[in-house]
């Protein structure tokens, strides 16, 4: 019995350490799955928001867009208000919009933020050997990607100022780059979210 103890402890043990196979195919594969898997959400700022009606500014165009495009609601608001003039404070009506998503969706308590499309891999750059940390072994890939399933309303002029939604549509030209990493569980890759070695 102590023979056979020592032969069996002898077999598993190199099974247990070896190092797991990962080719570009499979981890191109996995990638590919894990960035069509998250949905892209732009949040450009918290709702509600209140602006003055006829402001110009960055955010005061980016919310009429959305509301052009019924992403979101708007209603009139009056307040009264301090403004500074010449030096002197004083009191004055304010006009605001008052901009919220529809209440359908906030009714529904749905994340916040706008579904804008999915990513998809273009290219593998650079790919690791798997190393082990702890109980796992990792391999992490420099990659390109670009966006698919863009939304329609991503195309509106005004949206120009966003850098993120404008780099969206020229991504597949210019796709952006971003290191990722894999995880052996012991049985099969797959993509890991965050460092290796963090839970």
């Amino acid at each position: 019995m102590k023979y056979l103890i020592t032969i069996v402890c002898w077999l598993w043990v190199p099974w247990a350490m070896a190092q797991p196979v990962l080719g570009e195919n499979l981890a191109a594969a996995l990638i590919d799955k894990g960035l069509q898997a998250q949905p892209l959400i732009w949040l450009p700022f918290p709702l509600p928001y209140e602006v003055e009606q006829g402001s110009r500014s960055k955010d005061a165009l980016l919310l009429d867009a959305l509301f052009r495009n019924e992403l979101i609601a708007r209603e009139k608001v009056m307040k009264m208000g301090t403004v500074s003039e010449q030096g002197q404070t004083r009191k004055k009506v304010l006009l605001l919009w008052s901009y919220n998503y529809p209440m359908s969706r906030r009714e529904q308590n749905t994340p916040e933020g706008f579904y804008y499309g999915r990513g998809r891999l273009k290219n593998i750059m650079e790919l690791s050997p798997p190393y082990l940390i702890g109980d796992y072994y990792y391999a992490e890939a420099y990659i390109q990607w670009y966006v698919e399933d863009i939304q329609p309303w991503i195309e509106d002029p005004a949206f120009g100022s966003a850098r993120t939604l404008r780099r969206t549509l020229e991504s597949e030209r210019k796709p952006f780059e971003k290191r990722v990493y894999l995880q052996y569980d012991g049985q099969q890759w797959a993509l890991w979210q965050g460092e290796p070695g963090m839970l």
